[in-house]
């Protein structure tokens, strides 16, 4: 706010003199005025964490998230930040950083993180001398290039002068205990430390902004769009007891777009029955709302269907559990690793509520304890050049028996029974960048997919046929059955008849008394895949990580080795010359 100095009115009784000190005086006494009002009154002031997620599926930014909430409890002011937001964020005035990245790929940034990590690798980023910092970095040990995100990170903050105070924890699939235990190790830090060294004004946020309305965000992750179901076929024939679907939705109207190789992510609804009988057995009224982020004030059973996990059962979420809980054995047992394990071995929250019973005071205090139910990513089985305004999954359902109950997987079994036809399930497209075609259409290339793991071949073959690549294809694919588990075999059979598929061999791993693999098949044929390495070939592979890929990988190797003369160590560099040029590129899961 500004003000205009009064004129001295001319009959006023002053002297020039008078009148020129009179003047000076009052327009001194405005700016301090204006000074004083434009400065809002001392802040009390907190100590600032600024945490920062890369994520695929979510886990990144739910333990961020909850680490917030834990400093929050007590006293002090996180703000958690995707990645994606990185030109919103001054890291040189951040004097507490604290990220949770996960990889994607053969080593790359997850999708939300691209944009950041190139500006923060590169020659522009500030120096950060006076920005404390720890990494956890999520990943899987079946890829070679195991948190390779988290530690180009952990090394570049250390580039920029930053200092560490609490050693990069490296996570595999199984990341509830070691992300814990990370996070201890960062409080216990800061206690020493002190937190006079992260003050900051009391409710500030640097660098943020209102967060746009979800009707205001075009479809994408942030705005899931509600993509129709047009037809859903089962893929196993009788008697096979599997249940694998071919499902096609609908992308009308909703902008999204996507390219073969890409997954889609999509967010399933929970067994009504399992929210019924849950609802059931809880100590409380059920027939009230709960307050949801980022969905407000919602119904319990709604917040249950659509919005937590109600499957998975941590050591975090039991450790908070036997905190309200007077259950002898899970209070005795709590701190005992390997009673822990055995309780949490094939259990599930209604397990908990049966076994354990908590006195729940609100349904509040129930959904506080789950997990947020992220999305599901499935590889695209089908190309946007022969499908405009679809996009087509290959869907196993999985069931399970475990402590006397039936378990059905949450997304696939939604997605195989529980949408109906008509129905919609909200999506959005996660584009991949380690598992591409070849920009050039005469190269060939080799696919390896088994079971599910033939939905981006599906996807692969029509994008070749629609481009009429002149690269040779061959496909391998195996199942149990070939009477039962051939899934596409028309398709494929009139890709072969017309010469886009220009090979395929297929290993039926029941349909003979010794059993038989990809892997198998990739060592009948090693020779003739040598022979299109040395052309130019790329080799894909997508499915198992466990057990299939590292087979897979080992059959490769020796084709290596047998036919380019090579010793273990030069074989192994050949494999990595193919997977630096992106002729060597694994989906695996």
């Amino acid at each position: 706010m500004s003000y205009l100095i009064p004129d001295i009115p001319e009959d006023a009784p002053f002297s020039p003199e008078q009148r020129a000190w009179l003047r000076s005086y009052v327009g001194e006494l405005i700016k301090s005025i204006s000074a004083m009002q434009s400065c809002p009154p001392d802040a009390p002031t907190k100590p600032r964490a600024l945490f920062l997620f890369g994520s695929q599926s979510g886990n990144a930014q739910a333990l961020c998230e909850e680490f917030a909430e834990n400093l929050s409890n007590d006293g002090w002011v996180p703000e958690v930040k995707g990645l994606e937001d990185h030109d919103k964020i001054d890291l040189a005035n951040e004097a507490l950083v604290l990220v949770v990245t996960s990889t994607w790929g053969e080593g790359d940034p997850p999708d939300n993180a691209v944009g950041f990590w190139e500006k923060f690798s590169s020659d522009d980023q500030a120096k950060l001398p006076n920005t404390r910092y720890s990494v956890l970095a999520l990943g899987d040990t079946n890829y070679s290039d195991f948190c390779e995100m988290g530690k180009k990170v952990d090394a570049r903050f250390i580039e920029l002068g930053a200092e560490r105070i609490a050693p990069r924890v490296d996570c595999d699939l199984d990341y509830e205990d070691p992300a814990e235990a990370w996070f201890r190790s960062v409080v216990t830090e800061l206690e020493k430390i002190g937190t006079d060294t992260f003050l900051s004004s009391a409710g500030s946020s640097p660098g943020s902004a209102p967060a746009a309305a979800p009707e205001d965000l075009p479809y994408g992750k942030k705005n899931p769009f509600p993509a129709g179901m047009k037809h859903r076929y089962r893929l196993n024939l009788e008697p096979s007891p599997r249940d694998t679907r071919h499902i096609e939705l609908s992308l009308e109207g909703s902008g999204l777009s996507y390219e073969v190789g890409d997954a889609l992510a999509t967010y399933p609804v929970n067994d009504p029955d399992l929210v019924d009988e849950i609802l059931s057995i809880l100590p409380f009224n059920t027939k009230v709302s709960v307050e949801i982020k980022d969905r407000g004030k919602i119904l319990l059973r709604d917040a249950l269907l659509e919005c937590c996990d109600i499957r998975t059962v941590t050591k975090s979420i039991l450790k908070k559990w036997a905190a309200m809980s007077y259950h002898p054995y899970l209070n005795a047992s709590i701190e005992d690793d390997k009673a822990v394990a055995k309780i949490l071995d094939g259990i599930e929250i209604v397990d908990l509520i049966y076994e354990f019973p908590v006195d729940f005071k609100t349904a509040q205090d129930f959904v506080a304890v789950l997990r947020r139910l992220n999305p599901r990513l499935y590889s695209i089985a089908s190309s946007p050049l022969k499908n405009p305004g679809e996009v087509h999954l290959t869907v196993a359902r999985v069931s399970y028996e475990s402590k006397g109950r039936t378990r059905n997987g949450v997304a696939s079994t939604f997605l195989c029974q529980g949408l109906e036809e008509g129905g919609s399930v909200k999506v959005f497209v996660q584009p991949t960048k380690h598992f591409k075609l070849p920009t050039d259409l005469s190269k060939d290339i080799i696919m390896v997919g088994p079971g599910t793991g033939i939905a981006p071949f599906r996807a692969f073959l029509e994008e070749r046929e629609a481009t009429e690549a002149t690269g040779r294809n061959w496909l391998f694919f195996g199942n149990p059955h070939e009477a039962t588990d051939y899934f596409y075999k028309e398709e494929f059979d009139r890709m072969h008849s017309s010469g886009v598929l220009t090979r395929i061999d297929l290993a039926w791993s029941r349909d003979q008394a010794h059993k038989i693999y990809v892997q198998d098949k990739i060592r009948e044929n090693e020779e003739e895949i040598w022979n299109w390495l040395e052309a130019g070939a790329h080799f894909y592979v997508c499915g198992d990580a466990q057990y299939m890929a590292p087979d897979v990988e080992a059959a490769l190797l020796d084709s290596i080795r047998k036919f380019g003369g090579m010793d273990d160590e030069a074989a192994a560099a050949y494999l990595e010359k193919l997977r630096a040029e992106h002729r060597y590129q694994r989906d695996v899961y």
